[in-house]
């Protein structure tokens, strides 16, 4: 009897512990369930999710719940719970920086560069950054090139790494500082053509719009020999992008001007 009285304490403690802690989800599983009701528009069901989920310390969550709070989006404008959720987004961006999380190092130096949730502190949005980008975040990478822009050893080292990263545009600027000595703000560096290309062609290779840039060139023929061949394939890689994003004939989407433009180069040759 004492046998089975046990037994049935046991089953009783197992079943509390269940239903206290089994059915519990985590933040990312509440933030996932928030996202879908958002996107199907279904605001109102979505905030209690996106609380829960910052409640379970998600900072996407957090952060999402700062933002809608200061900009007055789907719900109304509060500065005052607007800072609060700030706060307590800095507070685990610095925890998961900390602990090596990429994402959280690019969100605690956007807060520390607008003083959000804290002071302003550029050396340390500077400092966050610069980690982030250690940690493979490529648009990381590209701000820190940017910001050093001046020091043309830090602006390239950055800016491959960026594209290292698959940022394709941070390829493209490569290539483009290459080929004509100079980055955007006007640094000069020695000009490789051979290097400019390879950096653009690989641009192209992960964002097919580029290929037009890269067309472009060999038809100019004003840094590689003219070769028209070459510039039709480029030309035509990019059309099946542009293609893709104009399935109908509309002269106020960029893609279907874009398409035009690309195939007035065509008749040009």
């Amino acid at each position: 009897m004492r046998y089975f009285m046990k037994k049935k304490l046991l089953l009783l403690i197992i079943l509390l512990l269940t239903v206290l802690f089994g059915c519990s989800k985590t933040g990312d599983e509440y933030l996932s369930e928030a996202k879908a009701l958002y996107q199907n528009k279904e605001y109102n069901k979505a905030l209690p999710f996106y609380n829960k989920a910052c409640e379970k310390e998600n900072l996407k969550a957090c952060m999402f719940l700062a933002d809608i709070y200061k900009k007055g989006t789907i719900v109304s404008a509060d500065n005052s719970k607007s800072l609060e959720y700030y706060k307590k987004s800095f507070l685990l961006a610095d925890i998961y920086c900390q602990k090596n999380s990429k994402d959280a190092c690019k969100t605690l130096s956007y807060l520390y560069e607008n003083g959000l949730g804290v002071n302003i502190d550029l050396v340390k949005a500077d400092e966050a950054s610069s980690k982030a980008c250690d940690l493979g975040d490529a648009a990381s990478c590209y701000y820190q090139a940017k910001i050093n822009a001046d020091n043309i050893t830090a602006f390239i080292s950055y800016t491959d790494k960026a594209c290292q990263n698959n940022l394709a545009y941070a390829c493209l600027v490569l290539g483009n500082t290459y080929l004509t000595g100079f980055n955007e703000s006007m640094t000069e560096v020695k000009k490789d053509i051979e290097k400019g290309i390879l950096y653009i062609k690989k641009a192209c290779e992960m964002n097919n719009e580029i290929c037009v840039n890269l067309a472009d060139i060999y038809i100019s023929g004003d840094d590689v020999e003219q070769d028209y061949n070459t510039a039709v394939i480029y030309y035509e890689t990019a059309l099946k992008y542009y293609k893709k994003l104009c399935t109908e004939k509309n002269d106020d989407n960029p893609a279907c001007r874009t398409i035009d433009i690309i195939k007035s180069k065509y008749l040009a040759m």
